[in-house]
C-alpha cells in the first residue's frame, strides 16, 4: 500500500498527522493517519483529491475547522509524491 509522510504538516488542534495511504494506486481518495491526544485513531480521514477537501470530522468543532484548512497542504504532498512516482489518479 503506497503512502507518503505527512509528520511535516502541522498540528491541527489536538490532532497530529501521520501519514497519507490509499490502496489503488489511482485512486482519488486517500486516507489520512492521524493521532488525536496522543491517541493513534484506528479510523482515518479521507482526503478527495478531485475536491482538495477532508471529507470526515473529529467531532470537535474547533479542530475540524483546523484539520480542513490544511487540505490544501495535504493535497499538495500526495500530489507531488504521486507525480515523482508517475502515478496518476482518476
Amino acid at each position: 500500500m503506497p503512502e507518503v509522510d505527512l509528520r511535516e504538516v502541522p498540528n491541527a488542534g489536538a490532532v497530529h498527522f501521520l501519514k497519507a495511504e490509499w490502496q489503488v494506486p489511482r485512486s482519488r481518495f486517500v486516507i489520512l493517519r492521524y493521532t488525536m491526544h496522543g491517541n493513534e485513531r484506528p479510523l482515518g480521514l479521507r482526503l478527495d483529491l478531485d475536491k482538495v477537501a477532508i471529507l470526515d470530522d473529529v467531532g470537535e468543532e474547533t479542530t475540524d475547522a483546523a484539520i480542513k484548512s490544511r487540505a490544501k497542504q495535504i493535497w499538495e504532498i500526495v500530489i507531488n509524491y504521486r507525480r515523482d512516482r508517475h502515478e496518476v489518479y482518476v
